[in-house]
């Protein structure tokens, strides 16, 4: 009879750490990457409303490419992505974990990423990998 006792006390003990480890996790979901668009508070690239002027502008060509496929700025300026395609893209980073961004650019539209520290910003549409691109942001 103890024996059976002890080993329901160590389940339990086991059960209770179990969702512990589990609570302290987090949660997922609704964060800036995997379609959930936006970035993260700390990035050190931030979605802006597009000025009037962008410090650099890239085009997206149909499903094929970025042009120009390489920009370089410096710290906190803007580039604005434009698609005048019918085609929806996004602008993707591939650089992680600094400057992770994920912005949806749909067709006939525009947005504008600020890059607030020096550093090369490789990204990609998730719809059409082979277009890619890189911002080198100069200090």
């Amino acid at each position: 009879m103890k024996m059976r006792i002890k080993a329901t006390m160590t389940g339990s003990a086991f059960l209770l750490l179990s969702l512990f480890l589990l609570a302290s996790c987090g949660g997922g979901g609704g964060g800036y990457g995997g379609g959930g668009g936006g970035t993260p508070p700390s990035s050190t690239v931030q979605i802006v409303a597009c000025p009037v002027t962008a410090d650099a502008t890239v085009d997206a060509v149909g499903t094929s490419n970025f042009n120009p496929a390489a920009v370089t700025i410096t710290a906190n300026q803007v580039v604005q992505w434009n698609n005048a395609t019918l085609n929806d893209h996004t602008v993707t980073s591939t650089t992680v974990p600094n400057g992770t961004f994920n912005a949806d650019l749909l067709n006939n539209t525009s947005v504008c990423l600020k890059f607030t520290e020096a550093g090369a910003f490789n990204y990609h549409c998730v719809p059409h990998p082979m277009m890619t691109g890189l911002v080198t942001v100069n200090p």
